[in-house]
């Protein structure tokens, strides 16, 4: 095993050593950390709804599902959440998947396989990534948010293959920007091809879709991928899409039939969660506008990228930050290509607590 050794004192050296910290209360704004109250300013839980717990679900439902959905781990609270989802994603139908990880694996490989193409943003989620290696399908990497790069791709290589899959976060987790959605979906019209839109970080943040920021609707071509786990402030996955998608993936997508299901206690706390979501969605609005300025900076989205030069930087930041009483780890290679501390605000923080981070922030970055 010395192998493994060397790995981890590279790592170290480098400063990318991870480890895995341990909260000592539930997910929320405040959270304590080796004992220390910390304002969490990290957190996906974008509408604050992580610590929601309605006994009655728990109650009826109890903890677990107990098999696959094909076996007799299918209920009827699953279908209603899959109805509810569909109908804000404006689309036919959706399903559910067990995490956002398996849902990209499995609609992605599901879709096309050898003999077609996929293109794919060059800063997509590994997710993603890793369902067009799964695929065997051929993958094209366009640059980030280019749809002209896109086009010279689709122009040089559509004609060669059966079929043809776009593929990009809507959100992107690590820098917060958003894809050019208008323009993916002329190109998809144009060259034949499905869109697949991760919608894990847009969705209860800039809208029930980033859809929405474009005046579009999905179509037939338009696959939809979300998250219960962030904003709606669960745990799980879903895919939308069109009522024949679903019934195709129900028989083929493999990340689907082979795993337990989504414990029926969850899609009922996270139905009860969706109707707390436009109050929250619109203080959270607010909370982020207020922020950009601030920062001096414009996103249309809850999360804010502060890029520092070395990962040595990135450590030391956060450790100042978690000094003064914010909690706010450093994200460094291979998640990002570049070093950053990656800032998200959610609806349970105050006006005082984005003017305090403000503050310190500024202060921390110019002493390191």
């Amino acid at each position: 095993m010395e192998w493994i050794i060397r790995t981890l004192e590279e790592i170290k050296a480098r400063d990318l050593y991870r480890e895995l910290v341990e909260l000592e209360t539930p997910q929320g704004r405040l959270i304590s950390v080796d004992g220390k109250k910390l304002i969490n300013f990290s957190s996906n839980d974008y509408l604050g709804l992580a610590k929601e717990a309605d006994p009655e679900c728990f109650e009826k439902w109890g903890a677990g599902s107990g098999a696959s959905r094909l076996i007799c781990g299918n209920f009827k609270v699953h279908r209603e959440l899959e109805r509810r989802l569909a109908e804000v994603k404006k689309t036919e139908e959706s399903l559910l998947f067990s995490t956002g990880y398996m849902a990209n694996l499995g609609v992605i490989s599901s879709l096309v396989g050898r003999g077609d193409l996929i293109l794919s943003d060059s800063l997509n989620h590994a997710s993603i990534i890793d369902g067009c290696r799964l695929s065997r399908a051929d993958v094209k990497i366009y640059e980030h948010c280019s749809a002209d790069h896109l086009e010279e791709l689709l122009k040089k290589h559509r004609r060669d293959y059966r079929r043809c899959l776009i593929v990009t976060d809507s959100v992107f987790s690590m820098d917060g920007d958003i894809a050019p959605l208008d323009k993916l979906f002329e190109l998809k019209e144009k060259y034949d091809a499905v869109l697949l839109i991760d919608d894990a970080h847009a969705t209860g943040v800039v809208g029930w879709s980033s859809l929405e920021l474009f005046g579009l609707e999905p179509d037939e071509r338009t696959v939809i991928i979300g998250t219960l786990g962030k904003a709606l402030g669960t745990f799980g996955a879903f895919a939308c899409g069109t009522s024949l998608m679903r019934e195709y993936l129900i028989n083929r997508c493999r990340s689907f039939i082979y795993t337990t299901a989504l414990p029926p206690s969850i899609a009922c706390q996270t139905l009860k969660n969706l109707e707390k979501v436009p109050d929250r969605m619109e203080r959270l609005s607010k909370l982020v506008k207020d922020f950009g300025k601030m920062l001096g900076v414009e996103s249309r989205s809850a999360i804010f990228p502060f890029l520092v030069d070395s990962e040595e930087a990135a450590v030391l930041m956060s450790k100042a930050l978690k000094e003064r009483g914010f909690w706010v780890p450093a994200v460094r290679p291979p998640t990002v290509k570049q070093s950053r501390l990656r800032i998200t605000v959610t609806a349970n923080h105050t006006e005082e607590d984005l003017v305090s981070l403000s503050k310190v922030l500024t202060e921390i970055a110019r002493s390191c």
